[in-house]
């Protein structure tokens, strides 16, 4: 294995501030038929993905802004604009969701756990390719009025809206990531 992979990989970190560019649909599809080599048990595929771009991320912004609407009581309806200006944060957003299927061999969390490997290898994939990303979620992610909203089946599991664009500021990347006190080694 490459020591410049491993480097490659420690020095990955969320870049809350992003810019535009983001990714080209030429690059999204190099970049999620890459992610789609995650491990996948029985080789389910259950990982789908969508690009919000341009206008499109007022549909993310709906989510926030009806979240907040279910948790607070009285909400000034001229507030709908900063939830929706969440969404807003960097010029691209994928949805990364798990579309679970009933399997014998594979339960649900196994098919969420796919999704999840599949949604950080697209983040390693555009960090490679200089698009800055943050992994966001958040209890908006995971209600039947998100997936009303988002057009998804009941069956399926938001794992991620990963924002993405061009990095406006560079990152700091912590210079221990605190390993040590997180392994044990256990030998017979």
């Amino acid at each position: 294995m490459s020591n410049d992979f491993i480097k490659f990989m420690r020095n990955r970190v969320s870049q809350p501030a992003l810019a535009s560019p983001g990714p080209s649909k030429e690059e999204w599809l190099e970049v999620l038929d890459a992610a789609s080599r995650a491990a996948d048990h029985r080789n389910l595929k259950p990982w789908r993905f969508r690009v919000y771009e341009g206008e499109g991320r007022n549909r993310i912004g709906q989510i926030y802004w009806q979240q907040a609407l279910s948790e607070l009581d009285d909400l000034d309806p001229s507030k709908e604009a900063s939830f929706v200006k969440k969404a807003f944060r960097a010029p691209t957003i994928l949805l990364v969701y798990a579309h679970i299927q009933e399997h014998s061999a594979v339960p649900d969390i196994e098919q969420i756990m796919a999704t999840a490997a599949a949604a950080q290898q697209a983040m390693l994939g555009l960090n490679a390719l200089g698009y800055g990303t943050i992994w966001r979620s958040g209890s908006a992610c995971f209600t039947s009025k998100t997936k009303e909203l988002l057009e998804l089946d009941a069956e399926d599991q938001i794992v991620g809206l990963i924002y993405v664009g061009t990095p406006t500021a560079k990152p700091t990347v912590p210079e221990d990531t605190g390993i040590k006190e997180r392994i044990e080694w256990i030998s017979c």
